[in-house]
């Protein structure tokens, strides 16, 4: 007799509905397109555990953002067991099951991106460690709270404006000037001279236009983008993306971008506005700054971790 009464296979799209409590809201759509005869990479994958009739656990993964199709990776979105079937090691059979199928999808490598806030998340780390997966480290600062509290964050602003001003630069908003910007964008990835995360048009769909900003210098040419996203359904303004190019990232035009579109929340939506800005862990300066002059006004702070897995052929 097995010692592990679940069964572990990929998902049927008519078994989503069922599946469905096993993962976040945002992503109990993306299983109806988990359909196991399809063999193209650009399909969300998943796993589940079933006990009889039953579901026990879910692993579910799609394409990494930021990374071409042809690139071959995937992200691990949600693992979940349900609560009657846990500390039995199935969330470890559900991660090797996910990786064996995307293997033969051709998938080569698979990421995880989580916070470290996030319930669970020592035993999720366990996991991937047990799983073989480098040990995860964090990879993004967010900052949360209210944007009258800028006031306190930015104590120099004024000056930091000013000096903006006397050096040339300037703001516009992305509907003034947001396709030069995505232009500017890829061509800077593609040379290697910026980060595929500071790709702006991932957002494209969901930004607004006049809350998300460009940097502009005395010639008028761009030299970075800072964006704005609202997220109705946790009641907060999100600043995915805030990015300048060398020489002018070690000038704080990028605080003063962040300035900027905080007041223009809270201009039009009221300092109670709720607003959550992220650095990442390529922007050390930056990381330093959030942490000394944020954190002590934040509603709350978070680390999102990340990992990386080579699937092995």
């Amino acid at each position: 007799m097995s010692p592990h009464p679940e069964v572990i296979r990929p998902v049927a799209i008519c078994e989503a509905e069922a599946l469905a409590p096993l993962t976040w809201p945002s992503y109990r759509s993306l299983m109806s397109l988990a359909d196991p005869g399809e063999r193209r990479l650009c399909r969300p994958c998943a796993v589940a555990a079933w006990d009889g009739g039953r579901p026990a656990g879910l692993a579910l993964s799609g394409v990494a953002p930021g990374w071409p199709l042809e690139d071959g990776r995937q992200a691990l979105l949600s693992l979940m067991v349900a609560r009657s079937h846990r500390r039995r090691g199935l969330a470890l059979r559900l991660l090797t099951a996910l990786e064996d199928h995307l293997l033969a999808l051709g998938v080569r490598r698979l990421t995880v991106d989580y916070s470290d806030r996030l319930p669970g998340a020592a035993a999720f780390a366990a996991t991937l460690r047990a799983a073989g997966w480098p040990e995860p480290e964090p990879a993004r600062l967010r900052i949360c709270g209210a944007v009258r509290d800028t006031v306190a964050v930015f104590r120099d602003r004024d000056s930091l404006m000013a000096r903006m001003q006397a050096e040339g630069f300037r703001l516009w908003s992305w509907r003034e000037r947001g396709t030069g910007g995505e232009a500017l964008a890829q061509t800077l990835i593609e040379r290697g001279e910026a980060p595929s995360w500071a790709q702006p048009r991932h957002w494209r769909n969901a930004l607004d236009p006049d809350l998300s900003l460009v940097i502009g210098d005395a010639a008028d040419e761009i030299v970075g983008w800072a964006l704005c996203v609202q997220q109705p359904a946790a009641a907060r303004w999100f600043f995915p993306v805030g990015w300048v190019r060398p020489p002018y990232d070690r000038r704080g035009w990028l605080m003063g971008a962040y300035a900027e579109g905080a007041e223009r929340v809270a201009a039009r939506h009221g300092g109670d506005a709720v607003a959550v800005i992220e650095t990442a862990s390529g922007q050390p300066g930056m990381w330093r700054l959030f942490e000394r002059r944020f954190e002590p006004h934040a509603h709350w702070t978070d680390r999102m971790m990340a990992s990386e897995r080579l699937l092995n052929p």
